[in-house]
């Protein structure tokens, strides 16, 4: 009986999402002649719309079937629900479980069992299958104060502890619980924590100082775990324990940009590691950020990741694995409390040898299920001729007025536009008009290449007499297109302008820029050299991010681009 009333409890607080925004939404997501089959995807597709937030949930069963659970809170029904594939992810169906039977999760390589740690009444509680699926459960308190955002359980020793990452509602710090009997009693380790966020430089107000929370953690090949956390700071922060979880060193910048977001890493089958994460800036912090709670959200809107062949030493990729589908909307802000219209949040499975299914998101009009090759992270160059408009660009203004649920309504930057020379082409225009109602007016588009040392960026501009200047950036992270803080913390900042450039035509030029890492770049106009210019700051992955915006000098001529490219120098 009393193992029933856990249960209740349990599947009390563990459906949020409305089961007809659901299934209208894969209605639309999961039409099987648009997915092409698991080896012919590449790139990355969408196949499908996650339940609830992204980053727990996906779950295989023993008969090959793929499962995401609806593990959200505060549900429209009590009825549990979770999608199925039983095609390695293509295609999803809606299915239902009994109300006495909750779900399963992660399955134990010891024991067979699955396994899943959860909160509810104000406690953290772990459940235990008896004999499979099929059999019973065993729930069991771990904790009598409230952990949230339970992460998945991961098996390490070769599935002799079980741990799972965890913080507190005071957001006290980042911790594990750990199991050495195979999920039937845990242990709670050492907190870390991190520096608080101080105003200072760009920043007239401080960030929401939530501390160490939404920690990831891997197994290394020489034994150590390695924690990421979310922090308040421009990156994430991380720390190692050399005995199974049970302690942590003192946190320290990690490798990685990211602030208020989720990190996520994942080792695959072959022994190579994933890092999911935003590696987004936010506009600085406005005079009335006090440290508590969140004014505003403006870096959720875009999720990346990298790879790893040495244990985490050195990375590639860098790429964008999705922008948020509602980025550019005049109603973002439309939201109830709590309801984050963001792609922040990630899981990641190997469904076959390199075939990649990945969680993303949070708010049910911006999270989906998506399914990459390996080998795409791998790409050496991109490029664009806005033949898919500006699907590629972040590229948007928010309007004054914060709304809704920490967010900003916001304006798609009307720069695509015909192409002046090309009958039925597209170009890139950035000019300048003054517009009081938007929180920075001036113009700017973000667009992502395979992160490169030693690298290149191209484009194809033209330069009306009378169009004013407007600067190239080079960066290792996304910043807010606007932002001109970009400019400040970027690798490189070009002008681009008649005068820098020595044009003097209404012609189509190339402009390209070649730097090595954290030296002096290169500048070609048409392939002859026209100067060379030094780093602003020193990057440690590579450049992954061309970055046009526009100044505030009133143009109506602008400068048209039609066509970019960027990535790893060709030798």
């Amino acid at each position: 009986m009393k193992n029933r009333l856990f249960i209740k409890a349990f599947l009390a607080l563990s459906l949020s999402c409305s089961l007809m925004q659901v299934s209208c939404s894969l209605m639309q997501a999961q039409t099987k002649n648009e997915i092409p089959d698991l080896d012919k995807i590449y790139a990355p597709v969408i196949v499908g719309v996650v339940p609830c937030d992204a980053y727990v949930g996906l779950s295989k069963m023993e008969n090959g079937e793929w499962r995401h659970y609806n593990y959200g809170e505060n549900a429209a029904t009590d009825r549990p629900m979770y999608l199925s594939s039983m095609d390695n992810g293509k295609s999803w169906q809606t299915k239902y479980l009994p109300k006495d039977l909750p779900y399963a999760d992660q399955k134990s390589p010891v024991s067979g069992e699955y396994i899943r740690i959860f909160s509810g009444n104000g406690k953290v509680y772990a459940l235990r299958t008896e004999g499979g699926l099929e059999g019973g459960r065993t729930i069991v308190k771990i904790d009598d104060e409230l952990g949230i955002m339970n992460k998945p359980p991961i098996f390490i020793r070769g599935g002799k502890r079980i741990i799972s990452a965890a913080h507190r509602t005071d957001r006290s710090g980042a911790y594990v619980y750990y199991s050495d009997d195979d999920g039937r009693s845990w242990k709670i380790s050492q907190k870390v924590n991190v520096p608080k966020h101080e105003k200072c430089g760009f920043h007239k107000g401080i960030r929401w100082n939530h501390g160490a929370v939404e920690a990831t953690v891997v197994e290394l090949h020489d034994g150590r775990l390695w924690m990421i956390v979310r922090t308040a700071q421009d990156k994430h922060y991380q720390s190692f324990s050399t005995d199974g979880g049970e302690t942590w060193s003192e946190t320290s910048p990690s490798p990685f940009y990211g602030t208020i977001t989720m990190p996520t890493l994942y080792r695959m089958h072959d022994g190579r590691l994933l890092f999911f994460w935003c590696n987004t800036t936010p506009l600085p912090e406005l005079p009335t950020a006090t440290g508590v709670w969140d004014d505003v959200f403006t870096n959720r809107d875009a999720v990346h990741v990298a790879i790893s062949e040495d244990d985490g030493k050195t990375w590639k990729g860098f790429r964008e694995l999705m922008l948020n589908t509602e980025r550019n909307s005049s109603n973002f802000g439309n939201t109830v409390s709590g309801q984050d219209k963001s792609v922040h949040q990630v899981q990641a499975v190997e469904v076959e040898p390199g075939k990649i299914l990945v969680a993303a998101g949070q708010h049910a009009q911006c999270r989906r299920l998506l399914v990459f090759d390996i080998d795409w992270l791998y790409e050496p160059v991109r490029s664009n001729d806005f033949s898919d408009g500006l699907s590629q660009w972040s590229a948007f203004r928010y309007y004054k007025g914060i709304v809704g649920h920490c967010s900003y309504n916001r304006q798609e930057e009307p720069i695509l536009t015909t192409h002046p020379d090309r009958h039925g082409a597209k170009a890139m225009k950035l000019g300048y008009e003054p517009n009081d109602s938007l929180l920075q007016d001036n113009q700017g588009a973000v667009w992502n290449f395979p992160a490169a040392k030693n690298g290149f960026v191209k484009l194809s501009m033209k330069l009306p007499e009378g169009s004013e200047n407007i600067d190239l950036i080079l960066n290792d992270r996304w910043f807010n297109p606007t932002d001109t803080v970009a400019k400040y913390q970027c690798m490189y900042s070009i002008p681009l302008n008649r005068k820098q450039l020595r044009i003097n035509d209404e012609s189509w030029h190339t402009i390209s820029v070649h730097w090595q890492h954290n030296k002096r770049a290169t500048i070609y106009v048409d392939g002859r050299k026209q100067g060379s210019i030094k780093t602003t700051t020193s990057t440690e992955h590579g450049i992954s991010y061309l970055h046009l915006l526009g100044g505030r000098e009133p143009d109506s001529t602008g400068i048209y681009i039609e066509q970019v490219e960027g990535g790893k120098e060709l030798m």
